[in-house]
């Protein structure tokens, strides 16, 4: 029953950290393809590294705050530390999922950032989950 509470709320906390994700990459990409010149390829990979960053600090300070209760680390920088550590692979495999489609295969950036959500939405939730938010051992 835990696990059911902890999973809806950090879908709702995903949910609205990926609602900032969506909104910057939007700004970002159109910003580096049309006004920085930047080619599509570059556009992609940069503003959705930002783009995911700014969604990873969003939803670490909601998930402390309203989701998880059990931390395995009092060191709150050793748990930020981890949470990020745990937040760039995620970013890597949504980064490689939104190049994926948008790139080759010419899908909508925001298109590609929604199915791409779904398989780091679950990578995050799992590890987080067992690395940093269950009782110390």
């Amino acid at each position: 029953m835990k696990l059911f509470h902890e999973g809806w709320k950090y879908f709702l906390v995903s949910a609205i950290s990926l609602l900032v994700d969506m909104a910057v990459v939007v700004v970002l990409y159109h910003l580096a393809l049309n006004d920085l010149g930047l080619s599509k390829s570059a556009s992609v990979i940069a503003s959705n590294i930002l783009s995911v960053s700014a969604g990873l600090i969003v939803n670490y300070l909601l998930s402390v705050k309203l989701v998880f209760k059990e931390r395995r680390f009092e060191d709150r920088r050793a748990e930020f530390a981890i949470f990020v550590a745990i937040g760039i692979a995620g970013v890597a495999i949504n980064t490689a999922l939104v190049w994926l489609f948008v790139v080759p295969l010419g899908l909508a950036i925001l298109i590609g950032k929604i199915a791409a959500a779904g398989v780091s939405f679950v990578f995050n939730f799992a590890a987080r989950r067992l690395l940093l938010f269950t009782a110390a051992q």
